[in-house]
């Protein structure tokens, strides 16, 4: 059970990332919090890895292998003062694939690397279609996709808290790509225009809730959830 978004509380005392920094794989709640954080954000290191090169069979099983790693080691030795989650994830990602690089350099010089067949699997996850900015970075990128993944999420438990009918005519407004107008949207759900709007504004101001749920649950105690929020607006808006 969800929830209420509008008595959500705006700051976070232990999130998940929180936890995962105080507690990292030690306790129970450390494994919880950071199994809960990367499962929410595989779709960002996929595609990063897709994007560096990977056919999608192999960044998946990629992704699934630093992924295991992670969840077995966690984040030794990190600062709880410093740093969000994607700066973690991102940095870890990085050093995976030049672990993998210098393996296969080794294994092209003659190296003893152990060479291992990847299988295809029945994992059919869709994949998000972002089109990429004209040229970015590789951070850029993968900051990109979290940002995607955060709007996703959010509108994810959103939807759960709602009519499937009712949210679906209300979605357009929220997301910005309305063609009907207010008065013909309000009219199919046998509401005043006037309630409409209000259910659209409460919809909004409960989106907006959910974005700093989620954003907050990736940051430690001391980081600005609206600094985060307005970055990631920023990265979608290039």
């Amino acid at each position: 059970m969800s929830a209420n978004p509008s008595t959500t509380p705006r700051h976070f005392a232990r999130t998940r990332w929180t936890l995962v920094l105080r507690a990292n794989v030690e306790s129970s709640e450390g494994k919880a919090a950071l199994s809960e954080l990367c499962a929410a954000y595989y779709q960002p290191v996929f595609v990063f890895l897709r994007r560096m090169g990977f056919s999608e069979d192999v960044a998946r099983d990629h992704a699934h292998t630093f992924f295991a790693h992670l969840l077995e080691r966690g984040f030794p030795n990190v600062n709880p003062q410093r740093g969000r989650f994607r700066s973690y994830l991102l940095g870890a990602v990085k050093y995976f694939v030049g672990d993998l690089n210098d393996r296969a350099l080794r294994a092209k010089r003659g190296g003893d690397a152990v060479h291992e067949t990847i299988d295809s699997t029945d994992d059919h996850s869709a994949v998000l279609n972002v089109k990429a900015p004209a040229v970015a970075t590789m951070p850029e990128i993968f900051d990109r996709e979290w940002a995607v993944a955060v709007m996703n999420r959010a509108l994810s438990t959103l939807a759960d808290g709602h009519a499937k009918d009712r949210f679906a005519a209300l979605r357009p407004w929220l997301m910005g790509d309305a063609v009907a107008s207010q008065a013909e949207a309000a009219h199919a759900l046998n509401m005043s225009e006037g309630a409409f709007k209000v259910a659209v504004h409460r919809l909004r101001k409960q989106f907006r809730e959910l974005l700093r749920n989620e954003v907050a649950q990736t940051l430690d105690d001391n980081t600005d959830v609206d600094d985060e929020l307005r970055y990631l607006c920023s990265v979608l808006a290039r």
